[in-house]
Order: structure tokens, then C-alpha cells, then sequence
């Protein structure tokens, strides 16, 4: 059916062209086209253009026998974008799965939670210029949940090992585990998803060594013995819980993807603010942190997961993140006294505040970052910055640099060496600002 559409797109796009030149062909004194006549071409031309999307096919799909599996279908081209998506028998028995009523539930309670997951993702892949749909694997490895520690061990919302965290700069020790941190964790796994990509060319894959590591990937290709082969083409010399992790991920993209087809509300959660992350570089208190924006010390932790204790152990050497929700009664004054270790102090701030009072309505700031940044007293702060030297190899991109460094991005790098384009040459020295 596609193909035999195929042949309307270049009449509807380009046939307005011969009456555009008619006047020119026919000589001057023909009279013009009216101009409803080619805003309304214009405008129907632009639609096709924008229906091309769903004129995509899969990279891999089993024959189609419902009318069920056509819809499916359809919907998987549509929201296909740069990761190749696919539609079989056994992604097609996870969908089902995950759209049953027994799994509303818990479907429901991840569209809750990836309202506050999914834009700290999104801006972090944006920052590295990897695919929006990288996010999805998040919720295959957690469910969205920081405090996850699976049977062998892997810990947070994107599963670290703890061999594998070091290797990515993660830091844990007995104050804090960074694998809970959605921005550090989020960050790390970018770096590794750049690294796998780089090295097998292939979207699948890459995500699939995720699951069972780049050296379980090599190994599977060399039994193979295929050339540059796809994940659907090595899937039957991988281990069997990879060959399940892909068609899961495909899945749940979906399912979540078409959430309000398939009746699957957004549960509400406990991270329902607005927040704001700040550095601090001093040691932060978060029972006074929690005073000052008026919500128990419960919620200021599920925010701020990575910490193993109530007091964040920062220095100006040493600079820890703090996620602070933004409640309409966040009490300025007292929040400068806890970001800056003085509350003890100023116990008489502290009488104004209700102990006892109901969390507050959450709301959207409106110059949080500004008030927030403020109270930190960080413009009063002198920091020495310190950097690193990067010497630019073959295939090296500004994106890739950015990714292996903590807190890097490539804006700042332009910056700091005064780059006017992203265009490297081997052997260029670059200086990284050290986190």
C-alpha cells in the first residue's frame, strides 16, 4: 500500500512548479495564479513533507496478521527517529504485556515518575547529542528507581556495577553513592553509550552491550563471524537475557510512548516539584534544607538520593550537588542560613515554621534558578578552577570529549579554547575544566 502511495508525493509536492513558470512559458501578459491557489499548493505540500515520518519503515518486523498489529505497526514507524525500532513476535508479546490491566498499576506509577526523570535525561543526552529514546533503558534497568540494587550487585537508575561506576569517574564512598544521582548517573551513562557506539556503529547494539557488556558484544561477533551485523543478526549469539533486553526497551517505548491510548494515567508521586539543582561548597544540613522549603526531610532525601547521610559532606575542593524542590512557602532567609551552615544561629527563623503543616501545593517557579542561586551565597564564593589537557585523536568529536569528562559540555570547551566551530585536528590541545 506505501509503495503504490509513492507516486502521488512528487505530483502533489513539485506539480505546482509548471503553473508557477506558465505565465513565464506563455509570455508576459498571461494573467497570474491567484495567490489562494498557491498558499493552498504551499500548504499541502508541507503536510506531505511532514507525513514522510510515517512512510518509514522498521528495521526488522514479522509478518502483520491483525489489524491490531497494523496499528502497532504504524505507530512504531511514527515515532521511530534515530535508534532503528522494530516489530516481532516476542516485542509484540512484551507490548502486550505492558498495556494488560495487571500492569497499569505500575505502568502508571513510571509515567509518574519519568515527569521528573525523563527532562534531567533529556537535557543530558541533548548536552551530548545522543537520541532522545536512550532514556527508555533507564526504566528497563530501574523502573525508576534510585535505590535499585539488582542480584549481582548493580546499583541506581541506570544499573552501575561498581567496577564500571569508577571507570566513570561515579564516586562512592560512606557519604554518597553516585549511582543514585539522576544527573552524575544520567551523565555517566551518556559517556558509555557514546564509547559502545563508537565502537560498533550500530544503535542496538551499543544499547544491548549495556545489558551484557562491549566484551560479551565482541565475543558474540567474532562466533558469529559476520561482518558489521545488526543486533537482530548477532541476537542468537547473545546471552538470552539480551536477546530479551532489546525487544523490552522497543516495548516499553511504545507502551509509554502511546500512554493515553492504552489508559495508562501519571501517578502521582513524591517528586511533584519544580526543582532546581545548585553546587554547594560547604556542608549542607538537609533537616535544615527541609525547614526552609517547608517539607519533611523524607522528601528533600527521595530528591537527593545518592547521600547515605543527613548532612552532605561539600567543600569548595569538593562541590556536591544539591536538588532543592521549589514550594510556594520556601522560606528565603532560612534556606541562606542552611546553604550556608548558620542555622544553629538563627533558631528564631526556625518558630515560624509548622512542623506539622501539610506538604504545600506544587507549582511551577518562576525565577527559582535566580532566588535559589542567590541564597546560596555563591556569588561571594571564590573557587580556583583547574583544568586538564585533552590531545584530540582520530574520530574525536567535541560531543564524544564532552562525555568523558564530569560535568564537561560542549559549550564550555568552545569557550574555554576559544573555538568559533566544533571542527578539531589531530593532535589539538584542548583544555577541560575539571569538575
Amino acid at each position: 500500500m506505501i509503495k503504490n502511495r509513492l507516486w502521488l508525493i512528487p505530483f502533489c509536492v513539485f506539480g505546482l512548479q509548471p503553473l508557477l513558470h506558465a505565465q513565464d512559458m506563455a509570455g508576459v501578459d498571461t494573467e497570474p495564479i491567484p495567490l489562494h491557489l498557491i498558499e493552498a499548493a504551499s500548504n499541502q505540500r508541507e503536510i506531505i513533507i511532514s507525513g514522510l515520518d510515517s512512510l518509514k519503515t522498521l528495521s526488522y518486523y514479522d509478518p502483520l496478521h491483525t489489524a491490531e498489529d497494523s496499528l502497532v505497526f504504524n505507530r512504531m514507524r511514527k515515532i521511530q527517529r534515530t535508534i532503528p525500532l522494530a516489530l516481532n513476535e516476542k516485542i509484540k508479546s512484551y507490548i502486550d504485556k505492558y498495556i494488560s490491566r495487571n500492569y497499569n498499576p505500575y505502568m502508571s506509577k513510571l509515567q509518574g515518575l519519568a515527569q521528573y526523570y525523563f527532562p534531567i535525561y533529556e537535557k543530558i543526552f541533548s548536552e551530548n547529542q545522543l537520541p532522545d529514546e536512550i532514556k527508555y533503558i533507564s526504566v528497563i534497568e530501574s523502573s525508576l528507581d534510585p535505590h535499585l540494587v539488582s542480584r549481582s550487585g548493580a546499583v541506581g537508575l541506570w544499573q552501575f556495577m561498581y567496577p564500571t561506576a569508577k571507570i566513570y569517574d561515579l564516586t562512592m564512598d560512606s557519604y554518597m553513592d553516585e549511582r543514585k544521582d539522576p544527573y552524575a548517573a544520567c551523565y555517566a551513562a551518556s559517556r558509555y553509550f557514546l564509547d559502545a557506539y563508537d565502537e560498533f556503529n550500530d544503535w542496538l547494539l551499543a544499547l544491548a552491550s549495556y545489558n551484557c557488556g562491549r566484551g560479551c558484544v565482541r565475543r558474540a561477533i567474532q562466533r558469529s563471524g559476520l561482518q558489521n551485523p545488526d543486533f537482530w543478526q548477532l541476537s542468537p549469539y547473545l546471552p538470552k537475557e539480551t536477546q530479551d533486553y532489546i525487544p523490552k526497551f522497543i516495548a516499553m517505548t511504545y507502551a509509554l510512548k502511546h500512554a493515553d491510548e492504552y489508559g495508562i494515567s501519571v501517578a502521582a508521586t513524591d517528586l511533584a516539584w519544580e526543582a532546581t539543582p545548585i553546587m554547594v561548597e560547604k556542608p549542607v544540613n538537609l533537616q535544615q534544607i527541609a525547614h526552609a522549603v517547608n517539607l519533611p526531610v523524607e522528601t528533600i532525601k527521595k530528591f537527593n538520593p545518592a547521600y547515605k547521610r543527613s548532612v552532605i559532606n561539600a567543600s569548595t575542593e569538593k562541590p556536591k550537588r544539591l536538588i532543592l524542590p521549589d514550594t510556594e512557602h520556601l522560606n528565603d532567609s532560612l534556606l541562606y542560613a542552611a546553604l550556608n551552615n548558620q542555622l544553629e544561629v538563627s533558631t528564631s527563623m526556625l518558630a515560624n515554621v509548622d512542623d506539622t503543616s501539610a506538604p504545600t501545593t506544587p507549582k511551577r517557579p518562576s525565577d527559582s534558578a535566580t532566588r535559589l542561586a542567590s541564597a546560596s551565597g555563591k556569588s561571594t564564593t571564590k573557587r580556583t578552577v583547574t583544568y586538564t589537557t585533552y590531545t584530540v585523536r582520530k574520530g574525536d568529536t567535541l560531543s564524544h570529549i564532552a562525555a568523558r569528562y564530569k560535568g564537561a559540555t560542549v559549550s564550555q570547551i568552545k569557550t574555554d579554547n576559544n573555538l568559533s566551530t566544533t571542527r578539531l585536528k589531530i593532535g589539538q590541545k584542548l583544555k577541560i575544566k575539571k569538575s
